[in-house]
């Protein structure tokens, strides 16, 4: 007689009998299956509360930006067998929500050309600046020879 067979709660046990456990640590809270992910559709953890309290401003900013709460049943493993359908994942203070993918790359390529345009603006500014207080080096310009003086 092998030693599962000897011990009932082993038996039990048997992946056979029970499927595989998980242990959600605070590591861990927020994984999910993401091949239930819908193709079209991007995720994201939004926050809900801060230090316990609602945060309404930052909900309301989502959707406006079109994030939307991910439904429960698409995601059983985050919400528990209790849970009422139809109603948002939320963990932590945090909710799961979805937005098309074509608005994610839409904000992606925005929040690039923002960045970008800022950090051209700051070098403008600051070679403009530089050159007011004498400063050479930062933005060269072409010196032209005009009748044996070279002007600058």
């Amino acid at each position: 007689m092998s030693q599962h067979e000897s011990n009932p709660l082993q038996q039990q046990r048997l992946p056979q009998r029970l499927p595989p456990r998980q242990v959600f640590t605070p590591a861990n809270r927020f994984d999910f299956d993401a091949n239930k992910i819908p193709p079209d559709m991007v995720y994201e953890w939004k926050r809900v509360t801060i230090g316990g309290k609602e945060d309404p401003e930052n909900m309301i900013l989502c959707e406006q930006n079109g994030w939307t709460p991910v439904p429960n049943e698409r995601h059983p493993e985050l919400v528990g067998a209790r849970a009422p359908a139809g109603e948002a994942i939320v963990r932590g203070g945090q909710m799961l929500m979805q937005l098309p993918k074509q608005y994610k790359e839409e904000a992606v390529a925005d929040e690039k050309f923002t960045a970008h345009n800022t950090v051209e603006e700051q070098i403008q500014r600051l070679g403009i600046q530089a050159r007011q207080n004498g400063a050479k080096g930062i933005k060269r310009e072409r010196r032209v020879a005009v009748e044996g003086e070279v002007v600058e």
